[in-house]
């Protein structure tokens, strides 16, 4: 099954500082080859430069990531995967990844900024001092992960335990599927696997809406999502179905 991370290929379009985004997901039934595709435009300075590199595997890692942008850390892991990222010049190739496949055939688009809404984050801010935000999230989990699933999961349990930083959409692909991660709040998320004969497009803004937490095959989410919304006021049992783009967004 051919996968394809085409944020590699990132458009710099001249169009002053603006920083917009747009994701595009397809999924293998969808697409006219037969390939698993996850995609990202980057709308911003011409002068932004990009730098593509390999990191080698690495065994006997000791010591800590820290960010580029904030405070936020997080252990190395002992053995990690060889690894290609896109990383913004500024960042001494350490951060900013962007984009890249691992070893395992993992790929991350991981820079799709989403923005919560005033009440969800009024109940749960951001974590901006100390949470994971879109320049540590490919060097950190990319390493690491054997599947896109992996993947999501990881950078959930990230959120839950040190915070986000900021909002995101974040893809994982690997041979089998797509996931697609969107941030609610500081400590709130929900990831969703891609229907193989479904697209996906989003230019920042959350758009992720269904959430069945008895279907975990196709679904991921912070153990608290539905009862945080219920609690703070998000969201009301009886309008309906928990729409998550409703509570969160």
């Amino acid at each position: 099954m051919k996968i394809t991370v085409l944020a590699s290929a990132i458009a710099l379009l001249s169009m002053g500082p603006a920083m917009a985004c747009t994701t595009i997901l397809v999924g293998d039934k969808a697409s006219d080859d037969g390939s698993f595709i996850i995609a990202r435009n980057e709308d911003y300075s011409a002068t932004n430069a990009k730098h593509m590199v390999i990191h080698p595997a690495v065994d006997n890692q000791q010591g800590e990531f820290k960010s580029h942008s904030n405070d936020f850390t997080w252990p190395l892991p002992k053995s990690a995967m060889r690894y290609t990222a896109i990383h913004d010049f500024d960042t001494q190739d350490k951060s900013m990844g962007e984009a890249g496949f691992n070893s395992a055939g993992v790929g991350i688009s991981a820079t799709e900024t989403i923005y919560n809404s005033k009440p969800a984050l009024t109940a749960d801010p951001y974590v901006e001092k100390t949470g994971i935000t879109e320049d540590s999230i490919q060097t950190v989990i990319l390493p690491v992960v054997k599947t896109a699933r992996e993947g999501a999961e990881m950078l959930g349990k990230i959120i839950e335990q040190k915070g986000a930083g900021e909002g995101f959409g974040v893809a994982f692909v690997d041979s089998k599927e797509i996931w697609y991660l969107e941030t609610g709040s500081g400590h709130q998320w929900l990831a969703v696997r891609l229907p193989t004969d479904k697209y996906f497009v989003s230019a920042n803004q959350g758009r992720l809406r269904q959430y069945d937490p008895a279907d975990t095959t196709n679904y991921m989410a912070s153990p608290t999502l539905i009862s945080f919304a219920e609690k703070h006021g998000l969201y009301h049992p009886k309008d309906g179905a928990f729409d998550f783009h409703k509570a969160y967004s």
